[in-house]
């Protein structure tokens, strides 16, 4: 797939209409099948492209152009949109955001989970810093800014390779005002907390997120995110939320999250929707039908999904909800207190009322050690907690104390935590997109940051034929787009963004596994962002144009 008279991977830039002026096309790229991300049906056509803009598709053949592209025996689709993820420090640390422009990805979701590196008061501010290490790891990048518009002048400062639209956290915002104290908000600190929404929306953030089985977010009750919500919901927004309990609360939590919805007058996108724990799977069937009857009442819901049955997230979030109040250098104490350790161990085996169990439910034979930050520790990673704990010789739930306490809680953690079934359940509804929940932290992140688009593409759509193709790119372009209001892009259509992904459908899959996580995936060719060239030939390009996506007012 030759492109013609490419230089530096850049294209030129022309006005819409120069063809009306009597000049060519910056690129055609030629005889694809090309699939516009509404789910029809894949058509023959060419697709010009003049400076960041799709100008004109149909047949093109007598047309000129500075570069011609020949996809003829390969798939054309908007750029994927990764609805899901925690690149929002990765994309200053890596700007060119290579490994998802390497599976497809021209857009990035940030700020999921209640986490979302804005706002931040000097109070509070390295209270979450130092919590967040393990969600978005480079400490190499300096945090200096206060709000989403310091975020963005930052980004754009550096330059990015892919586009970004940012959700506000409210573990942020809660901890702005609150930190990490276990208390419900004062009228005036509930005012504080909504003005951080409303000031996070006027500066283009897209939704209000909740991460409400991590701490600070699991110490808020239901009224308080509903108020928040409100200020979402008042300015089109969403709602994104990382349920409080996806274990034996399940289904509580996803009627949580409705009633969020409906008094909060906005949508609902449920995160990596899924269920924890060999004795909870199928229940997604009961909360999909709870999503359908919400949509058929009147509040429009949605879900994303990663193509995995394991999931990656913090080591110290395991901990009961009371050993998580403070900064982490309190969390370290109690570990340290033979008092605190003993309640812990209590808690664990009894239980405490609404709290998500993970040890419990999964057993130390499920939860892996993702990645450590000293070498002393560095022959653990990828065991799990039975084998790690044998091989120091220690009972489990001492040798993970002992080791928070070693690591200062910054320790990535998988979990083997659903079915594939429960995953082709999520995967199958209409109204579920594709989020690779990607966190780029340690050497060997999950394999889902190089891979969830790729995967998505070759197991089930074109081996297991779960969705059609069509269908599968939609879940990846259109859908995400519609829902999250995110402008210009997520179709082939005339005036769009030329965000652009070419690949062969029989040949697109992942190569790399939990062991060998960081390696890019085959069978994509070219990605254009902006109409710029992000990779080539499946060469990665190193180019930045990616720009900032901000919520749509109307």
């Amino acid at each position: 797939m030759p492109a013609r008279e490419l230089q530096d991977g850049m294209l030129a830039s022309h006005s819409l209409n120069c063809t009306e002026k009597g000049l060519m096309f910056d690129l055609i790229i030629e005889g694809g099948r090309v699939i516009d991300g509404t789910g029809a049906s894949a058509v023959r056509a060419d697709v010009a492209v003049v400076g960041t803009r799709i100008a004109e598709i149909g047949n093109l053949s007598s047309e000129s152009a500075s570069t011609r592209i020949d996809a003829f025996d390969r798939v054309v689709t908007p750029g994927f949109i990764d609805s899901h993820c925690h690149s929002d420090l990765a994309l200053l640390a890596d700007p060119t955001a290579e490994c998802k422009a390497g599976q497809g990805v021209t857009t990035e979701v940030i700020g999921n989970c209640g986490w979302s590196v804005f706002p931040m008061v000097d109070k509070t501010r390295n209270t979450i810093q130092d919590h967040a290490k393990p969600i978005f790891a480079h400490p190499e990048v300096d945090w200096h800014w206060s709000d989403l518009n310091g975020y963005w002048k930052a980004i754009s400062k550096n330059g990015v390779g892919v586009n970004v639209a940012s959700l506000i956290g409210h573990g942020f915002v809660r901890n702005a005002v609150l930190g990490y104290e276990d208390r419900q908000a004062t009228d005036t600190e509930l005012n504080q907390m909504r003005k951080f929404v409303q000031d996070a929306m006027d500066q283009g953030a897209i939704g209000l997120s909740t991460g409400l089985c991590y701490a600070p977010g699991l110490f808020a009750n239901t009224d308080e995110v509903v108020a928040l919500a409100e200020v979402a919901g008042a300015n089109k927004g969403i709602y994104v939320t990382h349920l409080r309990n996806q274990v034996d609360g399940l289904i509580e939590s996803v009627k949580e999250a409705l009633e969020i919805g409906v008094k909060g007058k906005l949508p609902v996108l449920v995160s990596h929707h899924k269920s924890i724990g060999k004795r909870n799977w199928g229940k997604v069937k009961e909360t999909l039908k709870l999503l359908d009857e919400a949509r058929t009442a009147g509040t429009d819901t949605f879900s994303d999904v990663y193509p995995y049955t394991e999931g990656a997230s913090t080591m110290m979030s395991i901990l009961p909800p009371w050993a998580l109040v403070g900064t982490v250098e309190d969390i370290m104490n109690r570990l340290s207190s033979g008092r605190a350790r003993a309640q812990i161990t209590q808690d664990v085996a009894n239980g405490i009322a609404g709290w998500e169990n993970r040890i419990e439910v999964l057993g130390y034979e499920n939860i892996f050690i993702a990645y450590v930050q000293s070498e002393a520790n560095r022959d653990l990673e990828g065991l799990s907690i039975a084998d790690a704990a044998k091989k120091r010789g220690e009972p489990c739930l001492e040798f993970i104390m002992d080791l928070l306490l070693a690591e200062k809680g910054d320790i990535g953690r998988l979990g083997a935590n659903t079915c594939e079934e429960d995953v082709i359940d999520v995967l199958s509804s209409p109204f579920t997109m594709i989020g690779s929940d990607g966190i780029d932290a340690g050497t060997k992140p999950h394999p889902r940051l190089y891979s969830t688009f790729p995967r998505v593409l070759s197991k089930y759509v074109r081996e297991q034929k779960v969705l059609t193709l069509e269908e599968g790119v939609r879940r990846m372009t259109g859908l995400t787009a519609e829902t999250l209001k995110l402008p210009g892009v997520g179709f082939i259509r005339t005036g769009y963004k030329a965000d652009i992904t070419i690949f062969d459908p029989a040949k697109i899959k992942e190569t790399n596994s939990f062991s060998d996580p960081r390696k890019h995936p085959v069978g994509i060719d070219w990605v254009l962002v902006g109409g710029v060239v992000a990779m080539a030939e499946g060469k990665l390009t190193g180019n930045l144009n990616g720009q900032v996506l901000r919520r749509q007012k109307h």
